[in-house]
């Protein structure tokens, strides 16, 4: 049994919180696992993470690599984590363990900055993922996997649609053919840490590949590690410059790489249960020395014979010799030492697997720096972040952690998306957050991807939907991870295509569009989709046919839509008017079932597991009609501020109280800006949330530590706050007698009053939309423009034009105005 000599493992910072009497997030409790061990069943116990699920997401949006950074600086991917450790003169500090350990997001941008005070001064450990300029191969070919070379395009361009793509697109799975030319370079695409000394001092700072993720720490009984083998390391090996992981998928994708910018003072590794930060510490005390000599240890017992050292504050004139270990455990854990001068930084690559370079044990040094000089630092990728984000639409709100929360969050959303790309008639996960669980609901990839299209950050959208359309099965199904998709693509397809019009885009999706209508109609009852899926989809393919100027087929399709049963009979040429749109399959309104018998405790006015299908569908369509639960007035027992966890008592549910933020926006917007702000109150550091959060720990208690549906609907709640554009069906408001609505400024805090506010180019249904607020007194000036879809002079004769009617009841409740354009100045605010 090896739970024993794990105990004095340094642990990562959850574990170390949860088995500390002294934290008041002492939880040492094992949690109970059922796993299968061959054709039998089996129990075992294991010490969960239930109170330090929070972490930042890092990664690049046109790769699926992503990594975790957890509050102290151990990056996590999925299998295994790379923690980072100091020797200040003759002590060792563990992040894991420091109670003042600081974290910030460089720019607001996905570039995690962790900083531990040493000695009057601050060392600073920094994570991104980042993509190089090519680096020359010249002999080191037989280094690198080679990309294949691109085709002239996928063939489904030509069979399925009439608009050929812009640039060549990837098929998966092509022959590994590589062009003459393309021998000369590669593309590194890498994770970047760097580690900075800004102390006066020199100091130490180790590396240390760890074996354990977020999920549980280890085994009280039984075999360690057996249960699962979703982490763990197999084996490492280390040679110069470079260390190499196979962390369990070596059969399928190749090894994980280490690159450092030097060659290590010291190196060692464990195995066997055996943690190489005891062998560090014992080395130190027994001051043991041994120059370059790399260090094994195995077995629980081995740490304190036979070990080596090197004074890791020198540095060595040559590398350590190469060595490697192996665990059949999982256990394989290893440490590479670095001497680092006052103001020097450390600067190290991960190569993730599906990346351009696939190494052996003697990787040439050669290349590694070639691919560290080609990766640009971490200030240029927080700029490059920001300059994506700035693409889009932008916010100028007055400082403070709402409007930090906001960029950061917005920033966030381009790592929803996966650029999952296996081949024609594979179907990838609409959201990378698929890959890592095992249930997502209905809507899901609606309420996320939505974020990205009303944020003017549509590009990945588009290239996804393009994906779902080779993925479309010859009756006209389409899938993510094994589930119909149909109905949501479609209703993405429309809203996309109303906020931002591209006739040819929309001329590329015909095709799919009309087969995806088709199966909505046609579809056998064993080929499940919700109901509302179906209704909305409906709805949808029935806009975009009129779109594309396919009048025959979309009348067509709303006398198919009529003909259905009652549940799914659907009026597609009008937006729904009443609640009934939210049917369930059983044909009932979500909120008006019977409390679930399950749910302990007295029964609550506000209960989630009623009312959650409702705010998914709310949030998920654009055309919802208005939640009779969710009115001006809040009903008896609503939430103040969060949505608690009424089933198993997980703390705050911070994904229903997001959605219950957004349907609030129309009948309540004063409460919806109120559960932001509460919100931002309890975010992480790097402005955050994970799906439930303990009421007073602030910590994440299940569910993914860094959730993007949380952010997504943040982002959501506070554009329609700032710009609203009802959808008032599909005929639109195209008269004088009929203007169209646009709603700026819903709410205006008190902590904003003298305070100027700018948004510029937020995409709506009849333009892209900017506005201002300057002060002249206690009195605002409001100035607004809409740039319309439609190219005829809104303000000429044109009799096809787009009457406006625009008001600011936040600022000004007697307000209202016509025209495209326009400046006024409001009465004063109360203060």
């Amino acid at each position: 049994m090896l739970s024993e000599p794990l105990d004095e493992w340094v642990r990562p910072w959850w574990a170390e919180r949860q088995l500390d009497p002294a934290s008041a997030a002492y939880a040492p409790a094992p949690s109970e696992v059922q796993y299968w061990r061959g054709e039998h069943q089996v129990s075992d116990t294991i010490l969960a993470n239930t109170l330090g699920r929070s972490w930042t997401t890092v990664g690049r949006p046109e790769t699926l690599d992503r990594a975790a950074v957890d509050p102290r600086g151990l990056t996590v991917w999925r299998r295994w984590s790379l923690d980072w450790w100091l020797r200040v003169g003759e002590e060792w500090i563990y992040p894991s363990r420091e109670p003042t350990v600081r974290q910030r997001l460089v720019e607001g941008m996905p570039v995690v900055e962790t900083v531990v005070r040493v000695g009057g001064g601050d060392v600073t450990h920094r994570v991104a993922a980042a993509r190089g300029t090519a680096v020359q191969l010249d002999d080191a070919v037989r280094h690198v996997r080679q990309r294949p070379v691109q085709q002239s395009g996928p063939k489904w361009w030509g069979r399925r649609h009439s608009l050929a793509p812009s640039a060549p697109r990837r098929t998966a799975r092509q022959p590994n053919r590589v062009a003459p030319d393309a021998r000369a370079n590669a593309v590194p695409e890498v994770f970047i840490i760097e580690i900075a000394n800004r102390t006066a001092a020199p100091m130490a700072v180790a590396l240390a590949a760890r074996p354990f993720n977020f999920g549980a720490w280890q085994h009280v009984h039984g075999d360690f590690w057996e249960w699962s083998a979703v982490w763990g390391i197999d084996q490492i090996s280390a040679a110069g410059q470079v260390m190499t992981l196979d962390d369990g998928f070596r059969h399928a994708l190749g090894r994980v790489t280490v690159i450092f910018d030097r060659a290590p003072g010291d190196i060692v590794m464990a195995n066997a249960g055996a943690d190489c930060a005891a062998m560090l510490a014992a080395a130190d005390s027994a001051a043991m020395t041994h120059p370059h000599a790399a260090r094994t240890c195995s077995g629980p017992t081995g740490a304190a014979a036979g070990d080596l050292s090197v004074d890791p504050l020198q540095a060595s004139p040559s590398a350590p010799a190469a060595v490697s270990v192996e665990c059949s455990q999982h256990l394989a854990n290893a440490a590479a030492v670095f001497p680092l001068v006052s103001g020097a930084t450390l600067r190290v690559a991960v190569v993730e697997r599906g990346t351009a370079f696939d190494w052996d044990d003697s990787a040439s040094p050669a290349l590694g720096g070639a691919v560290l000089a080609a990766v640009p630092g971490l200030d240029r990728v927080a700029s490059g972040w920001r300059k994506r984000v700035n693409a889009g639409c932008r916010l100028e709100l007055p400082s403070g952690r709402l409007a930090a929360a906001a960029l950061s969050a917005r920033a966030a959303q381009l790592l929803s998306t996966a650029p999952f790309d296996d081949g024609a008639g594979v179907a990838g996960p609409m959201l990378a957050s698929a890959l890592d669980v095992d249930l997502m609901q209905p809507g899901d990839d609606l309420v996320q991807l939505s974020a990205l299209v009303e944020s003017g950050m549509a590009d990945q959208v588009r290239d996804l939907l393009l994906r779902q359309a080779q993925a479309q099965s010859p009756r006209g199904e389409t899938t993510a991870m094994g589930v119909s998709v149909t109905g949501t693509s479609l209703v993405l397809v429309e809203h996309l295509l109303t906020l931002q019009p591209d006739p040819a885009f929309a001329h590329a999706l015909g095709e799919f569009v009309a087969s995806a209508a088709r199966w909505l109609v046609e579809r056998s009852a064993a080929e499940r989709e919700e109901p509302w899926t179906i209704r909305e989809g409906l709805r949808a393919g029935y806009r975009l046919l009129l779109r594309l100027g396919a009048d025959r087929a979309a009348h067509a399709l709303g006398r198919a839509a009529m003909s259905l049963p009652e549940l799914l009979r659907t009026d597609v040429g009008a937006a729904p008017g009443s609640s009934t749109a939210y049917r369930d399959r059983w044909g009932q309104l979500p909120w008006e079932r019977p409390p679930q018998p399950w749910i302990s405790g007295p029964t609550q006015p506000w209960d989630w597991e009623r009312h959650d299908t409702g705010l998914w569908i709310c949030a998920a369509v654009p055309w919802a009609p208005p939640l009779p639960f969710v009115r001006s007035e809040p009903a008896v027992g609503t939430p103040d501020d969060f949505v608690p966890d009424i089933e198993v008592s997980r703390g705050n549910d911070m994904v229903a109280t997001a959605l219950l933020a957004f349907a609030e926006v129309r009948p309540a917007p004063a409460r919806a800006f109120g559960r932001l702000e509460a919100m931002v109150s309890v975010a992480s550091p790097t402005l955050n949330w994970p799906t439930f959060l303990h009421p007073s720990l602030r910590t994440g208690t299940n569910g993914t530590g860094h959730d993007l549906t949380v952010g997504g609907l943040f982002v959501r709640t506070l554009l329609r706050l700032l710009v609203d554009v009802p959808d008032r069906g599909v005929a639109d408001s195209d008269s004088t007698n009929n203007p169209a609505e646009l709603r700026l400024a819903a709410h205006w805090p008190a902590a904003w009053l003298g305070q100027p506010v700018e948004v510029h180019d937020v995409p709506t249904r009849i333009g892209s939309v900017s506005w201002a607020v300057r002060w002249h007194g206690e009195r605002p000036a409001l100035l607004w423009e809409v740039v319309p879809h439609r190219r005829d002079d809104p303000d000429g004769d044109d009799s096809g034009a787009v009457a406006l009617a625009v008001t600011a009841p936040g600022l000004d409740r007697s307000f209202t105005a016509t025209g495209w354009q326009g400046e006024t100045l409001l009465a004063p605010l109360p203060a």
